[in-house]
């Protein structure tokens, strides 16, 4: 039987991630993956960075500072992040920018109707500057765009303001469209801060340690791994930090005993004038 070929291949990838102004540090190192057709996978980090990372790579969105990615089918950007939008113009001319380059032809009014009712907005808010609209409202533009096309692999970043269980009536028509997307197609979730919709939606999961996949399995037991690891990192931090307190507070009560050595030898020493 010939072996069905993988939809995503990740071969000996590494990437490095800025933050602040001279920190940086690895996301993930020499790492090797393939995601076939149909699977569904979340992807679990005892760092949220470094999941955010591994997804951005996959989905081609970020490039990585060595190794490859290959897509052998389409693949979409991380839904609920578009950091392609302008603030400047519109959110009808953001969408209209979306569907003219992902529709299908003859889609783009339809897709644009679909984001805009997706994004919970009135025509008149539609055609306002994306940068007066409320923040709550952005996030959800972002997440309406990223559901009105169709792609073979559906990337989940980290997604904010609906939450998949809820059952208002607007939050079930974003899980309808949501789930429409994502039958009979490949799905890799960001875990981080969505367990839930990871877990719900995911068969298989990633545990991100250290930057190598430690286990691939069970989401549920990816979940667990990777809250354990949190922890220890905490607690190995503390304990950096307690130690540098410590050395310190020791040196300062060492310079501050110095001081009344000298003091009192001063003192003695005038007190020997004196007489």
């Amino acid at each position: 039987m010939q072996q069905p070929e993988a939809v995503l291949e990740m071969r000996g990838a590494s990437k490095w991630v800025v933050e602040g102004v001279n920190h940086s540090y690895r996301a993930f190192s020499d790492l090797s993956l393939e995601v076939f057709a149909g699977e569904r996978i979340g992807i679990f980090a005892a760092n949220g960075f470094e999941a955010k990372a591994l997804l951005a790579c996959l989905s081609g969105v970020e490039p990585l500072d060595a190794g490859t990615v290959e897509h052998n089918a389409s693949v979409s950007w991380p839904l609920g992040t578009n950091d392609a939008f302008l603030g400047k113009l519109s959110g009808y001319v953001n969408a209209r920018f979306a569907a003219e380059v992902y529709s299908q032809p003859g889609q783009i009014d339809e897709d644009i109707r679909l984001i805009r009712e997706l994004a919970g907005v009135d025509e008149s808010m539609f055609h306002e500057p994306l940068a007066d609209w409320p923040s709550a409202l952005r996030d959800s533009l972002k997440l309406a765009v990223s559901l009105a096309f169709e792609f073979d692999v559906v990337m989940v970043g980290r997604i904010g303001g609906w939450s998949h269980r809820a059952i208002h009536p607007h939050s079930v028509r974003i899980r309808q469209c949501f789930e429409q997307r994502i039958e009979g197609r490949t799905l890799i979730v960001c875990g981080n801060g969505q367990t839930d919709l990871a877990i719900d939606y995911c068969e298989e999961g990633l545990a991100l340690v250290d930057g190598k996949i430690l286990y691939r399995g069970d989401p549920e037991v990816c979940m667990e791994m990777v809250k354990e690891e949190s922890k220890r990192q905490k607690e190995r931090r503390r304990e950096r930090v307690s130690k540098r307190v410590a050395k310190l507070v020791g040196s300062d009560e060492l310079d501050d005993s110095e001081s009344d050595d000298s003091l009192e030898s001063s003192v003695s020493d005038d007190t020997l004038v004196l007489r």
